[in-house]
């Protein structure tokens, strides 16, 4: 008989990230296999629907924001393990997402702390990353979300922590997916190429715009998500003539319906972790392409459903391929990214 047991996932809210997604995945991943999870988050930013089984506590860096910052983690840390300790009990493990939660739980004294790494540390936080390389990510253990972050992870981490470096997919529930995809809002714009992402530069929506206006495509383009570079996309749909096919939603609690009833999804990221939005949109049985960056649609999709990152023609002539004939670019999802899957493996880390 498995043995119970308490798991704590630290991050700094519940935005509607793909990060943020995957911690309520796993916290209800453990709890449907019979264990305890619970969330603390730093701040009470929640935009995400949490199952009223997952225990959600706030601890407050806010009143710490005082201390200088090269040190701030080091005397925050006992205050968040007491705060852990007292009201999720002593953790067998606890789980680290993002920089935020990254900077204190390194000084952490609790057993059994690992960070999980959501994004190629190189790209993802490159003028901060000596200093976190000499305060944090030397100081535990980190999974990653992808083979492509791992291999970056060790690069730059130059070997320091090589033995203590592993991947484990981040995963999606498929029955949760699917059974959330069956609302049917009333603004859905069906049979559209839908990108589905945070408008920030990473994401590179701007590339999809040029793309999409260069194509002669009579089926309309949809954005879900908000963020700082949304105007510059709006800004840019009219520049090219366009704006009129071009619809942005905004941010959506679920996504789901909206890509279910898509023709097409796109992802055209300069980088991701991992890239969990594909992972649903197969799951939904939506004909999916993306850029080949770095490090996780490779491990995803097929080499015939990727297009070079930096290469405009090359998306246009994908982008064509698979809005005429988008059943091509239909993937089954792999076992390997679903959440018993990697609860087994995280499980596995006590």
């Amino acid at each position: 008989m498995e043995l119970h047991r308490n798991i704590v996932l630290v991050i700094n809210d519940l935005k509607g990230n793909g990060a943020e997604r995957v911690v309520i995945t796993l916290a209800s991943g453990f709890i449907e296999a019979g264990h305890s999870a619970s969330i603390i988050c730093f701040k009470q930013h929640i935009e995400l629907p949490i199952p009223e089984s997952i225990p959600v506590h706030i601890f407050s860096e806010k009143k710490f924001r005082w201390i200088p910052r090269r040190v701030r983690g080091l005397l925050t840390a006992p205050f968040l393990d007491r705060f852990i300790k007292k009201h999720a009990g002593t953790p067998d493990l606890v789980l680290s997402f993002l920089i935020p939660a990254d900077r204190v739980m390194a000084f952490s004294k609790l057993e059994n702390v690992h960070f999980v790494i959501q994004n190629t540390l190189s790209l993802a936080v490159a003028s901060y990353y000596p200093k976190a390389r000499r305060g944090i990510y030397i100081r535990k253990p980190s999974i990653c979300s992808s083979y492509g972050v791992e291999k970056d992870m060790r690069a730059v981490l130059g070997g320091i922590l090589s033995k203590k470096i592993t991947t484990i997919h981040n995963p999606i529930d498929p029955k949760e997916v699917e059974e959330t995809a069956c609302e049917s809002p009333d603004d859905i714009i069906p049979n559209a190429i839908i990108c589905v992402g945070k408008f920030k530069e990473q994401k590179r929506q701007d590339r999809l715009i040029r793309a999409f206006a260069a194509i002669d495509c009579q089926e309309p383009l949809v954005f879900i998500g908000e963020g700082p570079l949304i105007q510059d996309a709006r800004d840019l749909a009219k520049h090219l003539g366009i704006k009129d096919r071009v619809h942005f939603m905004g941010f959506r609690k679920n996504p789901y319906p909206y890509m279910k009833a898509a023709r097409l999804h796109v992802l055209c990221s300069d980088y991701e972790g991992l890239g969990v939005v594909l992972l649903e949109s197969i799951c939904l049985k939506t004909p999916t392409i993306s850029s080949d960056c770095p490090s996780g649609p490779n491990e995803i999709l097929p080499p015939e459903n990727l297009f070079e990152t930096d290469n405009l023609d090359d998306f246009i002539q994908l982008l064509e391929k698979a809005i005429e004939t988008p059943e091509r670019f239909q993937i089954p999802l792999d076992d390997k990214f679903t959440t018993k899957i990697a609860i087994e493996k995280y499980l596995g880390l006590i």
